[in-house]
């Protein structure tokens, strides 16, 4: 059998020496380049988790938005230098990669055009991290669902309603979002007095009871008293996890107060968030 033939395949195939260590060292660059880059945007990205978990105050939801955050840029710097990487190494190898670009630019459109909602939810749920309008333990009102959020990831929500029933809401379905969570709430105390008593000695208990709340580290906050004819109306500004706890306090000692200034009052509650 005559080896001339494989051996000028070979020579064919195979690149100069020269080439071969021109390729070698081509590859090895962009190697060294694209793990460097890598690297150096991984410690954007962990400065940036940092940064966001200092402005949260270090508390447990601050960090658990950072560390979604993180390991989305990081997903996403990991693919972009890694596709980039491999463009020019297919370049150096001699490869056109014109036709290729256009073959994944034509996949990435129909991908686009076949999986429209789960972008639209992954986008939405990125802008819901970065902007910390929600977080886990929070009780919201999604879509006139209230319940509280038991996890959020960058594709979904899960909540939890009173009666204990779950439910799992696309990030981008979502149209107005209410956070009955954020630092306080609002809450109005109405007061009715008797027809036959007087309204000026009730007002003032009424907002010496409000005065009381102030001086009162506890329930700090609490503001402006106004008045219809025989109804009081005191507003209060309050955390929010005790909404329903200052009401009744609040009830309870005007109660007392007019009734040690011998005014017959019964007390009604409504709250506003």
């Amino acid at each position: 059998m005559n080896p001339l033939p494989a051996v000028l395949l070979a020579s064919r195939l195979i690149p100069a020496t020269e080439k071969l260590i021109e390729i070698g060292v081509g590859l090895g660059f962009t190697v060294l380049v694209a793990f460097v880059l890598q690297r150096a945007l991984f410690l954007v990205v962990g400065r940036l988790e940092r940064l966001i978990t200092r402005h949260g105050h270090d508390s447990r939801a601050s960090m658990q938005r950072a560390r979604t955050l993180g390991q989305i840029l990081r997903h996403l710097v990991t693919v972009i230098v890694a596709g980039a990487a491999l463009i020019h190494v297919l370049q150096i190898l001699g490869w056109d990669v014109k036709p290729l670009l256009a073959g994944a630019g034509i996949i990435g459109v129909a991908l686009g055009f076949g999986a429209q909602s789960l972008v639209r939810d992954v986008i939405a749920g990125v802008f819901i991290l970065a902007e910390n309008q929600y977080s886990v333990g929070d009780l919201v009102e999604i879509n006139g669902k209230a319940a509280t959020v038991e996890a959020l990831t960058v594709r979904s929500t899960m909540l939890r309603d009173f009666n204990g029933y779950v439910h799992f809401v696309p990030n981008g379905e979502m149209k107005i979002v209410t956070n009955r969570s954020r630092d306080w709430n609002r809450i109005a105390v109405d007061v009715v007095i008797a027809a036959d008593q007087s309204l000026d000695p009730a007002i003032e208990v009424c907002r010496a009871v409000l005065h009381a709340f102030n001086a009162d580290a506890a329930w700090r906050g609490c503001r402006a008293v106004g008045r219809t004819r025989t109804l009081k109306r005191g507003r209060l500004n309050h955390p929010q996890e005790e909404s329903w706890r200052s009401g009744s306090t609040t009830r309870s000692r005007a109660r007392s107060a007019n009734s040690s200034r011998s005014s017959r009052a019964r007390c009604g509650c409504t709250c506003a968030a």
